[in-house]
């Protein structure tokens, strides 16, 4: 529902220590008043474009389960807490390595002066006996565990896909997210953790994590629907690309970079609709390159038939004679 560019520092001249030598600065300078970027423009992560674009769409009203994401945008403690400013519900892939959890229900040491003589404790934290893990320790526990049915995975199909179902083996759990492991600190962040077991199956052997907030009533499958989502947004980007060049933009201004992908987020919503209406009288989807084709198609076909006079078997012919030779229709 929107995009944006992701501008680097040096490209918006508010820190002096990312450049090199003032010539670099004064470079970036000209070249920012070349593409036209406005002034008010300031740097921003990736995330926080993330969170004006979210904060955009919603102002249409969508109705919508919760925020999805990769790990590019959940590893960031900062963009999820802004979702939950928010009240936004999220589901958002984390790095299985580095992500530190404890168990929901472990008891909270609260700020405040200790029992022992140490100094007063500025943050929450956990006590000493709780051990906190990462999605891939939770899975060698798990795995240790043995047993189908002991360790707690399910075997869940999410979609159907050209081969059969999409399935996998997943694990959730109530988890509480830990903010500094060394001094056991804890945020307020509390949820369900999901885990993909690796299947070992091309593509499909890493094990995948997700943190999902404000969803406590969901269910395992509609969590796993939610976290499989990721593929709709390449899928985008791949159609877009190929079939409506979205990376075929040859200009070098701001403005008209935007004005070019406004226009083939525009055209994809269109085909989308076209596909989805194309669909009802049959089994499954056409393709989405499919239906590009049969616009061109009958666009060529409408205008033989306006500017030349052709009747629509002849139009059609000579519409498709072209298209094949002189493209890659």
């Amino acid at each position: 529902m929107g995009a944006r560019l992701y501008l680097p520092k040096k490209w918006t001249g508010e820190d002096d220590s990312v450049y090199e030598t003032n010539r670099e600065r004064e470079k970036y300078a000209h070249l920012s008043e070349e593409a036209g970027i406005p002034e008010e423009v300031s740097y921003q992560p990736k995330y926080e474009i993330a969170v004006d674009l979210i904060d955009q769409a919603m102002t249409a009203g969508p109705e919508h389960a919760c925020v999805v994401g990769d790990t590019g945008f959940g590893k960031y403690p900062a963009f999820r807490k802004k979702l939950r400013a928010r009240n936004e519900p999220y589901v958002l892939e984390v790095e299985t390595s580095k992500f530190v959890v404890v168990p929901e229900e472990t008891t909270v040491l609260e700020p405040g002066s200790t029992s022992g003589r140490g100094r007063p404790r500025k943050h929450p934290a956990y006590p000493e006996e709780t051990d906190a893990e990462t999605p891939e320790q939770i899975a060698a526990r798990l795995e240790k565990q043995g047993g189908e049915k002991q360790d707690g995975w399910r075997e869940v199909t999410w979609n159907e896909g050209t081969k059969g179902g999409l399935s996998g083996e997943f694990y959730r759990t109530p988890v509480r997210v830990v903010k500094d492991r060394s001094n056991r600190w804890l945020t307020e962040e509390t949820g369900w953790l999901l885990l993909k077991r690796p299947s070992g199956e091309e593509g499909e052997g890493e094990l995948k994590a997700w943190i999902c907030w404000g969803l406590d009533k969901a269910s395992l499958e509609e969590l796993v629907s939610w976290g499989q989502l990721r593929w709709t947004v390449e899928r985008f980007h791949q159609d877009t690309g190929r079939e409506l060049g979205a990376d075929k933009y040859q200009g070098r201004t701001w403005r008209g970079f935007h004005h070019h992908l406004s226009a083939v987020m525009l055209a994809h919503a269109f085909v989308a609709e076209r596909r989805l209406e194309e669909g009802q009288d049959r089994e499954d989807l056409a393709s989405f390159a499919e239906v590009v084709r049969q616009i061109v198609r009958e666009s060529a076909v409408q205008r033989l038939m306006e500017n030349h006079g052709f009747d629509r078997p002849k139009a059609r012919e000579v519409a498709v004679d072209m298209l094949r030779e002189y493209s890659d229709w």
